[in-house]
């Protein structure tokens, strides 16, 4: 299986009632993968700044424009292997706090590509308690563990994270 390595954001959006947003994702070639709630992001493209690439990927994923003043640096930092339509991924993930201002956008998938477009299922905002004592499976997996002390501001340094449901559901258990 191919390789693709590749550096990736990620974003914690807070609406102003200071709820998140995560996308519900899956891939419709792999029905046994099942679905995952996951933070909006994705690759940065080549000389694109990581201020560029969060606010392209907001906007193509969820049609909501931020500025770069709402972004924060990203203070999260994480790798995660997985398999995701016949290659392995390796992915150096940095995550960012954006902040919206106003009433909560609605979320569109007018921009998303082809993969995006079938692979994306859902939107919701969320409260944090919501995401601490969902059953839900998350991306990032921690993200209920890891929630608090980013939004407090701590400086997260991830290990690897191996994607894999199985391995997922054995350490829930």
């Amino acid at each position: 299986m191919q390789l693709v390595e590749r550096n990736v954001v990620r974003a914690v959006v807070l609406d102003s009632a200071d709820r998140v947003l995560l996308l519900q994702v899956g891939e419709l070639g792999n029905p046994e993968f099942g679905t995952a709630w996951e933070l909006p992001g994705g690759g940065i493209e080549a000389g694109e700044s990581h201020v560029r690439a969060v606010i392209r990927e907001l906007r193509e994923e969820t049609g909501i424009v931020v500025t770069t003043e709402q972004i924060a640096e990203p203070s999260w930092k994480r790798d995660v292997l997985y398999d995701y339509r016949g290659a392995r991924r390796l992915q150096h993930e940095a995550i960012s706090l954006v902040r919206l201002d106003g009433p909560t956008p609605a979320i569109e998938s007018v921009l998303r590509d082809g993969f995006e477009q079938q692979d994306l299922f859902d939107a919701r905002w969320w409260t944090q308690p919501e995401i601490i004592g969902s059953n839900e499976w998350f991306y990032p997996r921690s993200l209920p563990s890891m929630l608090t002390r980013f939004l407090d501001g701590a400086i997260i340094e991830e290990a690897l994270e191996v994607w894999d449901k199985a391995a997922w559901r054995a350490a829930s258990s």
